[in-house]
């Protein structure tokens, strides 16, 4: 598999840095990461499916080695329009015609609200895998968020200013093996501090995205972990088994977030799911 690095240009001149492997397939597949990490925490994606899939992986702007203010965005729609231009960027370059949308965590949200609001017939993906997507806040902080009502959090948003957040992630329940925590703390490209205007931007668009159906016209697919402390399992699963059908919804017993660093007794059925339903969107 022949692996390129790019930087991509956006719209407003921001770089978006990129990695693609192609191993000569008609399809693809576009990984979108989560907040604070970058696209070389999804590798194991070129292990998994590089064998079915072209694969293309990019650093948010604002994370890892893309151009944009260090976990910061403008606005959340930067990140649904970066999604597009990089679907075109692939299919001008590359002749891009089957592709696959993944997203992890932020990510599945930066994927669900491209699919429920900016999609076009020419843009549309053959199938869509969400990972962990931040329906609700997890943890302690999740039922104070989730009274919090819509305003305060838009209001605060518009804000010019922004702060620097540390902490506010309990890193231990990213997975129950202790090493990932410790490789994360140490990856410089991982940002520990998040601007509080991204961390609003996110919540904002969550509540948008996630307050009506996203109504996929192609084959779809979502988990997380039932342990999860950082989304909120059980707001995922009322979302995706209720509200959005469109959707085939997989509880994954016991996992914490970042299934794909678990345990190998959470992992496997989770690349087993992974696998079988993006090669099945085909």
């Amino acid at each position: 598999m022949l692996g390129e690095q790019n930087f991509i240009k956006m719209r407003d001149q921001i770089e978006l840095h990129s990695h693609i492997y192609e191993n000569g397939k008609d399809k693809w597949l576009i990984i979108t990461h989560g907040i604070g990490e970058h696209l070389g925490r999804h590798l194991y994606q070129k292990e998994l499916l590089g064998s079915d899939f072209n694969i293309f992986l990019y650093d948010l702007r604002g994370h890892g080695l893309s151009m944009g203010r260090d976990a910061y965005v403008n606005s959340f729609q930067d990140f649904i329009c970066d999604l597009e231009q990089v679907i075109y960027y692939l299919k001008n370059r590359y002749r891009m015609e089957k592709f696959s949308l993944f997203g992890h965590s932020m990510g599945a949200l930066i994927v669900s609200s491209f699919l429920q609001n900016q999609v076009r017939a020419e843009t549309y993906p053959t199938s869509v895998y969400l990972s962990s997507p931040p329906v609700g806040v997890g943890g302690p902080l999740g039922p104070l968020v989730s009274l919090t009502p819509d305003t305060f959090f838009s209001v605060l948003a518009k804000s010019p200013l922004s702060l620097k957040l540390r902490g506010l992630v309990d890193l231990k329940y990213l997975s129950h093996n202790p090493q990932v925590k410790e490789d994360y703390i140490s990856d410089t490209k991982n940002h520990l501090s998040l601007h509080s205007k991204l961390l609003l931007e996110m919540v904002n668009c969550s509540r948008a995205t996630y307050s009506r159906p996203i109504k996929s016209a192609c084959p779809a697919f979502v988990s997380v972990g039932s342990r999860d402390e950082i989304v909120d399992p059980l707001a995922v699963e009322s979302y995706f088994t209720t509200r959005e059908e469109t959707f085939q919804f997989k509880m994954i017993k016991g996992a914490f977030h970042e299934i794909h660093n678990e345990i190998k007794k959470y992992r496997r059925p989770y690349f087993d799911f992974l696998k079988g339903s993006l090669l099945e969107g085909y």
